[in-house]
């Protein structure tokens, strides 16, 4: 458990909640960030590579046009090593135009397999969103009601 802000209101667990909006400062247990889902980079990176061979930074950027927020170099870099580990992508070195060869990866048959697969999952958990949302939006359109 995170030790709370000094000097920051304390929370009254033995008190139900007054209505009053919530001005707690302390660092709350149940967060909800905004983040791609755990282990997302894997199918982002087969999905980006389905489309190209690409270098290691050219994922980066793509994953940042994906839209699902920043990725760090040595996230991608240690996900295309699991990844080929697996023999879902081949790679070879390409001839420089300048400086050093650069290592390009390329998605394998048993890649393009475990993408298919992984899409099949994205679309369920879509459709579960959905459904998620439609719900929210019949409350958040219903009027209140009182409670106890």
């Amino acid at each position: 458990m995170t030790a709370p802000i000094p000097g920051s209101p304390q929370p009254d667990r033995n008190r139900r909640d007054s209505g009053a909006p919530d001005t707690r400062t302390w660092p709350l247990r149940c967060r909800f960030d905004m983040a791609p889902p755990r282990h997302f980079i894997y199918p982002g990176l087969l999905l980006l590579l389905a489309e190209q061979p690409r270098h290691g930074y050219q994922l980066v950027d793509g994953w940042l046009r994906l839209g699902f927020g920043p990725v760090s170099r040595p996230s991608v870099y240690r996900a295309l090593g699991d990844l080929e580990a697996d023999g879902l992508l081949e790679s070879w070195f390409a001839e420089p135009t300048a400086g050093s060869p650069r290592h390009v990866y390329a998605l394998s048959a048993a890649g393009r397999e475990r993408l298919d697969k992984w899409m099949s999952i994205v679309t369920s958990e879509m459709d579960a969103l959905a459904d998620f949302v439609k719900r929210f939006d019949s409350i958040a359109e219903a009027p209140e009601t009182p409670g106890p």
